[in-house]
C-alpha cells in the first residue's frame, strides 16, 4: 500500500474509535439522561441519516467537478465532528434538551466525511487489492474495538463521561494531520468532465447496467436497515440488561475478538463459489440468536445473540463494502462514480431511516412484545440480504 491508502486507512481506524464512542457509549448516555427514552434516541438517528443522505446529494457537484477538493471537504467533516464532540463536553446533561442540534451537527459531519471518504476509497484502492485492504482494515478496526471499549467503559465508570469526550476530540485532531498525506493526484479526473447529474446518469445506463444496479440498491437498503438499526438495538438491550458502561465495554471487547477471528478466516478462505454456503450459515446463526432473545431477554440469550451477531454481521458488511466499490469498475461506471455513490448512499439512508422510524414507534408503544417484534423484523432483513448478495455474486 502507498502512503495515500495507508493514511486513508489510519484515518478511518481513528474514526472507528470515535464512532464507537458516538454510536455505543453516546447511546448509553442518551438512555441514561432520557430515562431510557428509545423514541428520542431513534429521532436523533433519523435526523442524522436524513442529513447524511441529503448531504451526499448536495455535495455531489463539488466532489465530482473538483476532485482535488475532496481531501479538504473530508478534513472539514473531521473538524465538524470534533466540534460536535467538544459541545458534548460543554453541554453535558443538557444534551437531552438540545439533542436535535447535536443530531444536525453530527449528520453534517458524517455527510462531509463519508461523501468524500467513500469516493477516495473507490479510486485509491485497486479492485484486485480491495478484499485484502477492506478485511485488513476491518481486522485492525476490531483490534481498536478490543482496546477502546475497555478504556471508555472503565473511564466512564471511574471518572466521567466528559473526560472521554476530550480524548475523542484529541483523536480528531490527529486525523486532520494524517489526512494531509493523502495524495490528491491519485483521484481520477475523467469523471470531472461530465456534469454531476443524476438524471443523465440514469439515462446513460444500459438495460443490463440498470438490472445489476437495482440489485445493488436493494442490497444497500437492506444493509442500512440491518447494520445500523440492529447495532443500536443491541446496545439498548445490553445497557438495559447489564446496566453499566463498564459491562458494555467488556462485552463489546469480547465480541470484537470474535469478529476479528471471523474476518481473518473470511480473508483467508473465502471464494465466490462458496458465497451461497457462507451467506446461508450467517443467516441461520443470526436467526438462531434472535430467536433466543424473542423467547426471553436475559443475560444468557443476550450473550448468545451478540456472539452470533459478531461473527456474522461484519462478514456481511465487508462483502457489501467490497462489492459496492468493485461495482464501479465492473459495471463501467468510472465517469459516474459520484452519482453511483449518491444512489448507493441514498438507499442505505432510506434503510436506516426505515429501521429507526420503526424503533421510534416501538418506543412510543413502550411494550416489550413490540420491541421483540422489531428485533425480529430487522433481523429478517439479513436472510433477504444474503439471498440478494448471492445473486449479485453469481453475476
Amino acid at each position: 500500500m502507498d502512503i495515500s491508502s495507508i493514511s486513508l486507512m489510519v484515518c478511518d481506524l481513528i474514526n472507528s474509535a470515535i464512532s464507537l464512542f458516538g454510536e455505543t457509549f453516546l447511546v448509553a448516555y442518551f438512555l441514561q439522561i432520557t430515562n431510557e427514552n428509545i423514541s428520542q434516541v431513534s429521532i436523533y438517528y433519523i435526523i442524522v441519516y436524513a442529513l447524511l443522505g441529503i448531504g451526499n446529494y448536495l455535495l455531489g457537484n463539488k466532489i465530482k467537478s473538483k476532485p482535488q477538493k475532496r481531501v479538504e471537504i473530508y478534513r472539514i467533516g473531521i473538524i465538524v465532528k470534533s466540534i460536535y464532540i467538544l459541545l458534548i463536553v460543554l453541554f453535558k446533561e443538557n444534551i437531552n434538551q438540545n439533542y436535535i442540534l447535536f443530531a444536525i451537527l453530527y449528520g453534517i459531519s458524517e455527510a462531509l466525511y463519508w461523501s468524500t471518504y467513500d469516493i477516495m476509497n473507490i479510486e485509491i484502492i485497486d479492485n484486485n487489492n480491495r478484499k485484502r485492504y477492506v478485511t485488513t482494515k476491518r481486522i485492525l478496526g476490531k483490534i481498536v474495538h478490543i482496546i477502546v471499549p475497555i478504556v471508555l467503559g472503565t473511564s466512564i465508570e471511574l471518572t466521567s463521561f466528559t473526560n472521554i469526550a476530550i480524548y475523542v476530540f484529541i483523536l480528531t485532531i490527529i486525523q486532520v494531520i494524517i489526512s494531509t498525506f493523502i495524495n490528491t493526484n491519485k483521484f481520477k479526473k475523467e469523471g470531472a468532465k461530465e456534469k454531476y447529474n443524476l438524471k443523465n446518469y440514469i439515462k446513460n445506463l444500459s438495460i443490463e447496467q440498470k438490472e445489476k444496479l437495482m440489485k445493488m440498491y436493494k442490497l444497500a437498503f437492506l444493509y442500512g436497515m440491518m447494520m445500523d438499526t440492529i447495532k443500536v438495538l443491541v446496545v439498548i438491550i445490553t445497557i438495559m440488561t447489564f446496566k453499566t458502561s463498564l459491562n458494555l465495554g467488556i462485552l463489546t471487547t469480547i465480541f470484537s475478538i470474535c469478529s476479528m477471528i471471523s474476518l481473518y478466516l473470511y480473508n483467508k478462505l473465502y471464494q465466490k463459489k462458496y458465497s451461497k454456503n457462507l451467506l446461508s450459515i450467517c443467516s441461520i446463526l443470526i436467526i438462531v440468536g434472535v430467536l433466543g432473545l424473542i423467547l426471553d431477554i436475559n443475560k444468557t440469550t443476550l450473550i448468545l445473540y451478540n456472539f452470533t451477531y459478531s461473527i456474522t454481521i461484519y462478514i456481511l458488511e465487508v462483502m457489501f463494502k467490497i462489492k459496492s466499490d468493485d461495482s464501479v469498475k465492473e459495471y463501467n461506471l468510472e465517469k459516474w462514480v459520484v452519482e453511483y455513490h449518491t444512489f448507493i448512499e441514498g438507499f442505505m439512508e432510506i434503510g436506516r431511516i426505515t429501521g429507526f422510524i420503526l424503533m421510534a414507534i416501538v418506543g412510543l408503544l413502550n411494550n416489550i412484545i413490540y420491541f421483540k417484534l422489531l428485533l425480529l423484523i430487522v433481523t429478517m432483513s439479513i436472510p433477504i440480504y444474503s439471498i440478494t448478495m448471492n445473486k449479485i455474486e453469481k453475476g
